[in-house]
């Protein structure tokens, strides 16, 4: 079955923590694709899922559901099965990999934005969805009329890639431009982004975790898994500005540390037990 074109929903429950769907992604994201690896026990990533709360059956209709829609591939290995990634799945998570390890970095400055001037007619679109949310996920916000901004050009590379793939390279058009003054930036900041809700995403996520830890493998593989998720929702969010374009108290800068000062306490024991649920599907 040929992928779909989207990236596969993800939603919330209604208490607000993550569905089996969107953990499942998150466990294949920062164990297996991350780890480098593009094979993994199916028996263990529905142990892991259940370790994070999520009910046998429900981990299992989850699996299910992305090998059915085209994003993972079933394998035979005698009695048990392996979920391969696809490779547009390789590509989706690889993506969110390197937009999260841009996320912990500060956004180098020279005062030039990047700009893109993309005019398309309605009937070249596949799927204008797919291509603005990927231009707010590299950073990048709308001005009006087909031209989007962004400071960071760490994305630019990928995104010219997507619209190679969409076949609107030819509409496009990149150019590096500079702010007439200060005044000019702050219209700018503005009119490209809701920073008011970026900065409740960081709030949430210091409320969240804040003081959080772990005392077992366990504990810090679901702690682990449920930050990481929570940091991608975060910086999907988050055009990640300079430093000297935001407000001195902009939270971000805490969440940031927080992320990785978290993360870095847990990943050891964490990737302790993911390995111990690796040794429990081959051996089942």
């Amino acid at each position: 079955m040929t992928a779909p074109s989207v990236p596969p929903r993800t939603r919330r429950r209604a208490d607000g923590s993550p569905s089996a769907r969107t953990l499942l992604l998150t466990v294949l994201g920062e164990y297996v694709r991350y780890a480098g690896r593009e094979k993994v026990w199916s028996r263990a990533v529905v142990g892991a899922l259940c370790t994070c709360g999520t009910g046998e059956a429900t981990a299992r209709r989850a699996v299910t559901r992305l090998a059915q829609e085209g994003w993972l591939r079933t394998e035979a290995s005698g009695r048990y099965a392996r979920l391969v990634l696809t490779p547009r799945l390789t590509t989706l998570l690889t993506a969110w990999t390197r937009r999260l390890e841009r996320a912990v970095e500060e956004t180098p400055w020279h005062g030039e934005w990047q700009q893109l001037l993309l005019r398309v007619p309605p009937e070249e679109w596949r799927d204008r969805a797919l291509v603005e949310q990927q231009l707010g996920f590299e950073g990048f916000g709308p001005l009006g009329g087909g031209l989007w901004v962004a400071a960071d050009a760490g994305g630019v590379g990928a995104l010219k890639g997507l619209l190679r793939e969409q076949g609107l390279s030819e509409r496009a058009m990149w150019c590096v431009t500079r702010a007439g003054d200060e005044a000019d930036e702050r219209r700018l900041l503005a009119t490209a982004w809701d920073l008011d809700a970026v900065r409740r995403a960081h709030e949430d996520f210091l409320k969240r975790f804040t003081g959080a830890s772990a005392a077992t493998d366990e504990e810090a593989f679901v702690l682990r898994t449920r930050l990481v998720h929570a940091w991608r929702l975060t910086f999907e969010r988050d055009p990640r500005l300079p430093g000297v374009l935001l407000p001195g108290d902009w939270p971000g800068r805490e969440a940031t540390e927080l992320f990785v000062s978290t993360w870095r306490g847990v990943a050891g024991p964490a990737g302790r037990y993911w390995e111990s649920r690796l040794g429990a599907g081959r051996a089942a």
